[in-house]
């Protein structure tokens, strides 16, 4: 379980040891939360988990535009009588 607990990492201790903590943070692919004054400030990740997370969000924003751009279709094929409403589409199934 241990492995999922992010490594809290006090920024003067970073400060003192930062290559050895990126050779860790990269060897066991966790990420290092850098702590200042007891606050979260940022994170330290691999570049190989930085860029397959840039990769994911990349491909979740392309999906969002594909199904905006059907909505908006469907949108404009209703607006010109194209289609119909599902409760038609209901009465002519029965």
């Amino acid at each position: 379980m241990e492995k999922y607990i992010p490594n809290m990492i006090g920024i003067g201790d970073f400060q003192k040891r930062a290559s050895s903590y990126l050779k860790k943070i990269k060897e066991q692919k966790r990420e290092g939360i850098l702590v200042s004054h007891n606050k979260p400030q940022a994170v330290l990740m691999s570049l190989q988990r930085y860029q397959e997370l840039r990769q994911l969000e990349e491909e979740k924003n392309h999906e969002f535009e594909e199904v905006l751009q059907i909505v908006t279709k469907g949108n404009d094929e209703f607006n010109q009588g194209k289609t119909i409403k599902a409760k038609s589409m209901k009465r002519l199934l029965d």
